[in-house]
């Protein structure tokens, strides 16, 4: 990409990512990293795996993602669940370079439904930074990031994600800056509009970039920073963006803010309510039993459940959904274990459930007697 940057030595000017030098800070992402997202994201994570030697039922192993929720345009999942698939992918691939910025580059703005046409409609490079990070929940991104001008006027976009474990934290990193640069191309009719000067990357030693970094970024990529950033040129933020429009945008807030809250009900009483159960080797349990568990009086739990949009028999058959497709893969397990697992108590009960959730194809699987 070209720029009209100053010489590479200016770009210093930014100043190293530390107390006191990050400039002025008007944007982040408010919310926890650990909110709901649609499929889109995961679904692109297994296309990759999969063009590159890797089974479908090897890359959402452990994940309780059934393959035909793939394609669902409603159904939501969590941001474990899709830890898990990232962790399958690296013990398959972590040996490949660049894999970050090869899987971020995938992430088009088709990709995120309303949330896109939000930032699309956006009057300037700030207003779509300034939606973007607010409506983080809606986008795909396991990273915090932070929005920053520089008193010099640099923009300066920092990610992190210290509270998940390597090496999943520097994948996520890599994928979401390169997703980020990948949504800001694709705003643009002319993809060097984007003026992007610097990329660094958080790490303990330098290293050289690989390939596949210095060709898409196409500006100098370097690693042994203490904070990972997107570095862009002053004035950037004031940019319009060809397809702005007032009025749409308007809409889209208030389709995003629908959908944001909707979102982050996964992050309250209600995620803690679904982890418990998934550990569990049987889903017959009261909200008085989970109440007991989590350390709620019932009727404080079932209040917080409402006030989250949800109720505690809609988040056990949810959790019902999302185990049933293992325990009925696994061909070992007699069909009466599998009922008991799922809370049911036989397996007509669990059959009807199965035609209620359009995977009564699976009850076909042969299996062994009690």
């Amino acid at each position: 990409m070209k720029t009209t940057t100053s010489p590479a030595g200016e770009v210093t000017a930014v100043g190293p990512s530390g107390p006191g030098d990050e400039g002025v800070l008007f944007a982040l992402t408010g919310e926890t990293w650990d909110h709901a997202r649609t499929m889109a994201g995961v679904s692109l994570l297994c296309e990759w795996a999969v063009r590159h030697g890797s089974t479908i039922e090897s890359v959402l192993s452990g994940s309780h993602i059934a393959p035909e929720s793939l394609d669902s345009p409603h159904e939501l999942m969590t941001a474990r669940q899709e830890i898990t698939v990232i962790r399958n992918i690296l013990s398959h691939h972590g040996g490949r370079h660049g894999i970050g910025t090869e899987i971020g580059r995938q992430y088009h703005l088709t990709t995120y439904g309303y949330f896109g046409y939000l930032l699309v409609t956006s009057g300037t490079v700030r207003e779509m930074v300034s939606n973007g990070l607010r409506y983080a929940p809606l986008s795909f991104a396991l990273s915090e990031i932070r929005a920053h001008v520089t008193g010099s006027g640099w923009f300066r976009s920092t990610y992190s994600a210290d509270y998940l474990p390597e090496p999943i934290r520097d994948f996520a990193v890599e994928r979401d800056m390169a997703a980020s640069i990948q949504i800001q191309r694709e705003l643009f009719t002319d993809p060097d509009a984007v003026r992007l000067v610097e990329v660094r990357f958080a790490s303990a030693e330098p290293r050289e970039p690989d390939a596949i970094q210095r060709e898409y970024f196409a500006v100098p990529v370097s690693f042994g920073h203490p904070v990972s950033e997107l570095v862009y040129e002053t004035g950037y933020l004031d940019t319009p963006l060809p397809l702005a429009n007032r009025h749409t945008a308007s809409v889209m807030v208030d389709q995003c803010e629908r959908i944001r809250s909707e979102r982050l009900r996964y992050i309250g009483v209600t995620a803690r309510i679904r982890e418990l159960l998934l550990t569990r080797q049987c889903l017959d349990l009261t909200l008085e039993d989970v109440a007991a568990e989590l350390h709620y009086a019932p009727r404080t739990l079932r209040r917080y459940l409402h006030q989250e949009g949800t109720s505690f028999r809609e988040v056990v058959e949810e959790v019902r959904r999302s185990l049933a497709y293992d325990l009925l893969r696994e061909r070992a397990v007699p069909r009466e274990e599998v009922a008991r697992r799922l809370g049911y108590h036989d397996w007509s009960s669990l059959a009807r459930a199965l035609r209620r959730w359009k995977m009564s194809g699976l009850s076909e699987t042969p299996r062994p007697a009690h």
